[in-house]
């Protein structure tokens, strides 16, 4: 994918995810007082530091910096739009938490959230509505004490802590106009965080960081002063700005605040993406409504920009195998979408089952141009690959190709199915045979998976001599496919039972014709489908590879991730 440079330590954040930070941190209304400010306190404070030696100059990110120049213009752009306003009139209505004071301590505006917040605590003295400690209310106080006396230069950003241990404040300075004419005010800002040895890790890895510079960071993130880290021995105060100078320019910010701010987005963002990938919360969704009958549910997964991919799932385990990849997505750039189809979830009924492919299809061209989607890339995984391979000749020219992990093939006759067993087979012969059975099957089956736990859902029996596409037992994944098996339940299984059609009959009239490229990644390990009988399927199809993934096991989406996003990037740069 051009531009994505994928970091080789595992804690370090993609290039990518750090400069899209940039962005989210930067442009945002409340900050454009540093418009209006006089350029000689537009250095948060760093006068009398030494400046970065030549020695660390090596060190600057040079990239960094440019995007952070760049979206300083784009903030400009907007507060001249707006009509060049003061910090009293800036925009209040988004989604920051946010108060702006006078030199006199009064609120001269605060946000939504903040407005909202202090409704909620019933008002009052605003430190002690924010549930502030003793010294923290001093260091406002002292603070708004030499804003009063216009005392500004050398005031860096602080950080305070709060009783809650996943919410700081920042309090900055704030100027505007120059001489006599000038007026102040102190704006404290909530940073939704929690430090921690994930942190630590992410925040060495990704921007070079040594650990003297992380325990400092800590300690500052903690909501500790700089007085209180000074060590007199070892310079002070000032040799605590010299560091902080040293990591402001790895991480190519041009102040103390603008660095805080995105090495508090990126502590968060990973700590969200954790706790998605691990199922303790699941990810954002969205509802489509289609027609007056049908809707689609759908998450959103991955980076908030970038190379969209729409993923479609299988019949069993859902959207786990996505949701586990949560981190890796959002790394490499990819904005990923995974909707429910009829009968999962929260999505529409269940159309008649030779209406069900097309009415699909319609759901992702309408989900296409709702969200404005790009040339996404269709990721099927298992049973959903005749969703996915349809989807990309019928949709050859919105989408930049499908990617088909561990897919079922069509079959011609319920014997290429043998390979199923228990459960699936008997759900394959009464789809086949006797539709009005399935529900009983499907009810026999949930219990069976209540009683074996849901790893039952990704176990095949292996071929003699290989492990290596194992999958591991964890509570992580189990949680995962806990929730999407509970997902595939809600409308007791009817999704289930109508792409159980799909599965037990032919479908390749269906992708007959001129289509975007596709790619399936197919296992030698894969019972289900063979690795012959797909070849000989789409032996002669233009623009349809097969590639055979050797120990890769049946569930490469889970053993294989490697593999998969490599065709992904291939399919972005083409």
């Amino acid at each position: 994918m051009n531009g994505v440079t994928i970091p080789r330590h595992a804690h370090a954040l993609s290039q990518d995810q750090t400069i899209a930070a940039i962005y989210e941190t930067v442009i945002r209304a409340e900050l454009c007082d540093r418009f209006l400010r006089a350029p000689e306190v537009a250095v948060s404070g760093f006068s009398e530091a030494a400046p970065v030696s030549l020695g660390q100059a090596h060190r600057i990110n040079p990239d960094l910096q440019l995007h952070f120049a760049r979206a300083t213009e784009i903030l400009e752009q907007q507060w001249i739009r707006s009509g060049r306003p003061a910090p009293e009139q800036f925009f209040d209505d988004n989604d920051q938490f946010w108060i702006l004071l006078t030199a006199s301590g009064k609120v001269a505006r605060a946000s939504r959230l903040a407005r909202a917040f202090f409704q909620e605590t019933g008002g009052g003295a605003m430190p002690v509505a924010l549930g502030l400690g003793d010294a923290a209310q001093d260091r406002i106080e002292q603070r708004l004490a030499q804003l009063r006396q216009q005392k500004i230069q050398g005031l860096i950003p602080e950080v305070l802590a709060t009783p809650d241990q996943s919410r700081k404040l920042m309090c900055r300075s704030v100027q505007c106009g120059q001489g006599l004419q000038a007026s102040y005010g102190l704006m404290i800002e909530a940073l939704d965080f929690q430090w921690s040895s994930r942190a630590q890790d992410m925040l060495s890895a990704t921007f070079g960081l040594h650990r003297q510079e992380v325990q400092l960071l800590g300690g500052i993130l903690e909501g500790n002063s700089l007085s209180e880290l000074a060590n007199p021995t070892r310079g002070g105060i000032s040799s605590l700005k010299v560091q902080l100078r040293v990591i402001m320019a790895k991480s190519g910010a041009p102040g103390l605040e603008e660095m805080l701010r995105l090495f508090c987005f990126l502590i968060a963002e990973v700590a969200s993406d954790d706790r998605i990938a691990s199922g303790e919360v699941a990810p954002p969704e969205g509802r489509l409504d289609c027609s007056d009958d049908q809707c689609l549910q759908f998450y959103k997964l991955g980076a908030d920009t970038g190379q969209p991919v729409i993923f479609l799932h299988g019949l069993l385990d859902g959207i786990a195998g996505v949701q586990r990849l949560q981190s890796q997505f959002r790394k490499r750039g990819f904005r990923v979408y995974a909707p429910l189809r009829c009968g999962y979830g929260q999505s529409g009924p269940v159309p008649s089952s030779d209406r069900s492919i097309d009415v699909f299809i319609d759901q992702l061209e309408t989900l296409i141009v709702r969200e404005n989607l790009q040339r996404p890339i269709i990721l099927g995984h298992r049973g959903g690959a005749a969703f996915a391979h349809i989807a990309a000749r019928r949709l050859r020219d919105r989408v930049a190709g499908a990617v088909i992990v561990s897919g079922m093939g069509p079959v011609q006759k319920l014997g290429h199915l043998s390979a199923l067993k228990g459960h699936h087979w008997i759900m394959a012969v009464a789809a086949t045979y006797s539709p009005r059975l399935l529900p009983l099957v499907v009810k026999l089956w949930a219990r069976s998976i209540r009683q074996h736990g849901p790893m039952v859902l990704l176990r095949q029996k292996p071929q003699p001599g290989n492990k290596n596409g194992e999958l591991t037992d964890g509570p992580q994944l189990t949680a995962l496919l806990q929730a999407s098996h509970n997902l595939s339940l809600l409308q007791e299984g009817a999704g289930l039972m109508a792409d159980f059609h799909w599965i037990v009959n032919d479908w390749q009239r269906h992708i007959d014709g001129y289509s975007a490229p596709v790619i399936y990644l197919h296992g030698d390990d894969d019972q289900v489908t063979s690795v012959d009988r797909l070849q000989r399927t789409m032996t002669g199809r233009s623009n349809v590879q097969v590639r055979l993934c050797r120990g890769g096991g049946p569930m490469l989406l889970y053993s294989r991730p490697e593999l998969v996003f490599a065709a992904l990037e291939e399919l972005a740069d083409r």
